[in-house]
């Protein structure tokens, strides 16, 4: 036998000994297939019974809840109906009905009867003698009842009954009720099948008669479902007479049976205080089906993957066996061998070569960031020079106009002409404010804070801040919160309000008279320990037009240029607040129309505050409160009393003055008056100051009053305390505001005396000022005498530290230092203030007033030992505020 038969031998074999191995594999793929589908098949089908009595337990139970809920409300508001009746109401017939309409109205008791001994039935409609249609016995009632009427037809309806003990024209009543069409009892819970008709839900009376829908979701043909149960197969520890058993007894139970062909499983649960069984069915034949039509699905596509595989390795096998010749594999080899050398060597060289560019772009890239850093620290420099040198003009100009507008001897004229030069220089100011910001945007050095901050105060000093613009301008202002907005939050507040004042500050401005600007707040989303709150800022203005909504953020950016001159404008204050919010990781979106207005959409996260929430503290306990709120506006209505009960204060709500006095009066008679009275300011026919009036009279002093408002209130704030407002509050409202008002109405006048009391008083006072530029500290000294005040001019750092070290210990009550002076500036004048021996040394306040604004410069200024530091043109009610708090005896 020669080689070449030896070789034909050796492939026949191995082309056996391929095709036997492919067989196998194709015989293991399919049977491996059927075997998993199978397998999964059966899991799940299982898995459905178990989840299924799991998820009908927690179902049935949730809905059992809500019919028992819906039955108590009906209850209290009878026996509330009961408590309000007067021996005025049962005088006479025509007396009481007019007491039934009114608590059909207040509490929705449209079929409210009473029953007397002869078994008449007093309605609001008139006298009825049908009390046979009722399926309760009213002459031995002892306690509620509830039954069902019309048991038999569809026009089923709920009636609760209970004793009472009332004449009325010389006729005792013995009971009432209310009767209750079922849809209704019914409402806040679902009884419709599901999409997927698996799963259903009902009530059964304990023997079977269904109070809504059809048996066993409209499989059984049976009217009573303990008879439909009786045909039913039941699977293994389930049987007939235990369902019949637990429904007779009203237990809670569940089974799992086969009705019809088909696998159900029951769940029921009594409803408390009535002989109804709460049901919920799921036909896992249903899901069963859905499964094996996947699995079936899944088998054969398993079986066609298989083949088709086995296909592939044939056409493999098969061209691996065509070209198998040893001499073609080794040259192969080689010639694979030899490129892969050659591939490798060129990705060497590639290398080595990439490396060195690398390097040469690395070097690059150092010298220009060094550059960079150069030309970023001088551009700081420069700006904080700036800064510096703009602010002391300005400080000049803005305190000379403050003082002559303010001088009684200044001509009207004149007085015109200051107001609008004051105005240019707010103007200039917050020109440069911009651009110092943006520069701080553009640097890294703009940073965040994360403190804890009061919400409520943060949106009420917006809203008073723009509802008196918005006056001014005849523009309608309002501010919603929809759902629960905590009171407090860690984050920066200040960033936050600046982010909300540039854009609704454009919105008020781009805004025509006549028009709208609203702020809507919303709680997104909460979890772990943070909340995202949005802020859509909504105005009816001039609007933008589609082509320039995606520049409206670049800086200097205007659609038309004449809005400049018209509006005024740097720019830079949307993309200025674009930076903080997205520094704020948070979302930012517009959307414009020509003409028609702009809607602002503002998404940021902040930390929730973990403080003990309001409400809680041992000597104010909220559910013991009652508080009435009176406004014209049901969205502002159902958030005061959504966010009162959020922290568990009870409230109630009238939408008219007149509505609040009959209610303040009924309470007022009963002796049960409302603690606080929120009444909202703006209301048509009678505004909240008349009301308060009118209230007055009749609650006297029993109950706290307090005005609710979007506008600023200083204007009627006289007219307002002497109709009996104790307080005021900002829209929109918050439950921790309302508590600390509440606490300051009853004590205010003890609150007030204790602040007076914590005020440094000024006049007769010694300062020494620092200031190396002339007009300013002719201004600042004439500043401080219109409070009495004297001051000793310094006119650098070298002679204030001189003057006070030759003052005798207690002579100066504060020193005012500038930060830029010759020979020896601020900071390091403060320093050796602090480092002198002498009593006075380390606690007289020390105040920078500087231009230098930039927040680094507020850190050096507090390490340096100052205690404030405000930033020129500094306004005198701020500087004398800051002397009055730092200022001790």
């Amino acid at each position: 036998m020669n080689g070449n038969d030896i070789g034909k031998g050796l492939r026949k074999n191995s082309m056996f000994i391929a095709a036997m191995g492919i067989l196998l594999v194709m015989l293991i793929l399919v049977l491996g297939s059927i075997w998993i589908g199978r397998s999964a098949k059966a899991d799940s089908e299982d898995a459905v019974t178990t989840v299924s009595h799991l998820y009908l337990n927690e179902l049935a139970g949730r809905r059992e809840q809500v019919v028992e809920a819906n039955l108590q409300q009906r209850i209290d508001d009878m026996n509330t109906a009961l408590d309000l009746m007067t021996g005025d109401d049962l005088s006479s017939v025509e007396n009481l009905q007019n007491y039934q309409d009114k608590m059909r109205q207040y509490f929705g008791l449209e079929k409210f009867a009473f029953v007397n001994e002869d078994g008449k039935i007093y309605t609001a409609d008139g006298i009825k003698n049908d009390i046979e249609e009722y399926d309760v016995d009213f002459f031995s009632l002892k306690d509620v009842s509830i039954s069902i009427k019309n048991l038999k037809t569809k026009d089923k309806k709920v009636v609760i009954a209970q004793p009472v003990s009332r004449s009325v024209d010389g006729n005792k009543l013995i009971a009432c009720y209310e009767e209750i069409y079922m849809d209704e009892m019914l409402q806040g819970i679902s009884m419709d099948a599901q999409e997927s008709d698996a799963t259903f839900s009902n009530l059964y009376t304990n023997d079977g008669v269904a109070l809504t829908n059809s048996i066993l979701g409209g499989l059984a043909v049976e009217d009573n479902l303990i008879e439909a149960l009786s045909r039913a197969d039941y699977d293994k520890g389930y049987s007939y007479d235990k369902v019949l058993e637990e429904f007779e007894n009203l237990e809670r139970g569940e089974v799992s049976f086969t009705y019809d062909d088909i696998h159900e499983t029951l769940s029921y649960v009594p409803v408390e205080g009535t002989n109804w069984m709460l049901t919920y069915l799921i036909r896992e034949s249903v899901i069963s089906d859905k499964i094996s039509y996947v699995s079936d699905g899944i088998i054969f596509r398993s079986i066609i993957q298989s083949i088709v595989t086995v296909l592939v390795l044939l056409l493999i096998f098969g061209f691996i066996f065509v070209q198998n010749r040893r001499s073609m594999q080794l040259l192969v080899e080689k010639e694979t061998a030899a490129a892969e050398a050659k591939a490798k060597q060129e990705e060497l060289d590639f290398r080595i070569e990439t490396q060195k560019k690398l390097e040469e772009q690395s070097r690059a890239l150092s010298d220009a960031l060094n550059v960079a850093e150069k030309a970023s620290k001088a551009k700081t420099a420069f700006l904080s020079n700036m800064s510096h040198e703009i602010r002391t003009p300005m400080n000049a100009i803005i305190a000379l106009d403050n003082i002559a507008i303010n001088d009684p001897e200044t001509p009207e004229k004149t007085r015109e002409y200051l107001e609008k030069i004051g105005g240019s220089a707010e103007h200039l100011l917050n020109l440069i404010n911009d651009i110092l910001d943006m520069s701080r945007i553009e640097s890294g050095k703009l940073t965040l804070k994360n403190e804890a901050f009061s919400f409520q105060k943060l949106l009420e000093g917006i809203n008073t801040m723009f509802s008196s613009q918005c006056v001014d301008k005849d523009i309608d202002y309002q501010c919603h919160i929809n759902g629960h907005v905590d009171d407090h939050y860690i984050g920066d507040s200040m960033k936050l309000k600046q982010v909300l004042i540039n854009i609704l500050g454009n919105a008020v401005k781009f805004t025509p008279e006549g028009g709208s600007v609203s702020l809507n707040v919303e709680k997104k989303a909460s979890f772990d320990g943070k909340t995202t709150l949005q802020f859509a800022i909504t105005d009816t203005g001039i609007g933008m037009s589609k082509d320039f909504l995606p520049h409206i953020f670049d800086a200097f950016a205007q659609e038309d240029s004449s809005t400049t001159s018209k509006y005024g404008s740097s720019g830079l204050g949307l993309a200025i607040t674009k930076n903080i919010v997205e520094m704020m990781n948070g979302t930012i979106d517009v959307e414009s129309e020509k003409g028609k207005g702009t809607t602002f959409t503002v998404a940021v996260t902040l930390m929730d505050d973990t403080r003990k929430a309001y409400g809680e503290t041992e000597n104010f306990d909220p559910q013991e409160m009652s508080v009435l709120i009176i406004d014209d506006d049901p969205v502002a209505c159902e958030h005061a009393k959504l966010v009162l009960e959020k922290v568990g204060i009870s409230a109630e709500v009238a939408e008219s003055g007149k509505q609040a006095l009959e209610m303040v009066s009924l309470r007022q008679t009963r002796r049960d008056p409302y603690n606080l009275i929120l009444v909202d300011w703006k209301m048509p026919e009678m505004d909240g100051i008349e009301t308060t009036r009118r209230i007055r009279e009749i609650v006297h002093d029993d109950s706290a009053i307090i005005i609710l408002t979007a506008y600023s209130w200083d204007d009627v704030m006289e007219e307002a305390t002497g109709a009996g407002v104790d307080s005021f509050l900002a829209k929109p409202l918050f439950a921790a505001t309302v508590i600390d008002e509440f606490k300051a109405a009853v004590s205010r006048k003890i609150e007030s005396e204790s602040e007076q009391a914590g005020k440094a008083e000024l006049a007769g006072r010694h300062v020494l000022l620092a200031e190396d530029v002339a007009i300013n500290a002719e201004i600042m000294i004439m500043v401080l005498q219109s409070r009495d005040m004297t001051a000793d001019l310094a006119e650098n750092g070298r002679i204030a530290v001189e003057k006070f070290a030759s003052s005798e210990p207690g002579y100066y009550s504060a020193v005012l230092m500038d930060i830029r002076m010759p020979e020896m500036d601020g900071l390091e004048a403060t320093r050796k203030i602090r480092e002198m021996d002498r009593p006075d040394a380390a606690g007289i306040p020390i105040i920078a007033l500087t231009a230098n604004a930039f927040d680094e410069d507020v850190q050096r200024s507090m390490q340096a030992g100052l205690n404030a530091h405000l930033s020129k043109p500094v306004q005198p009610d701020v500087l004398f505020e800051t002397l009055e708090s730092l200022i001790k005896e």
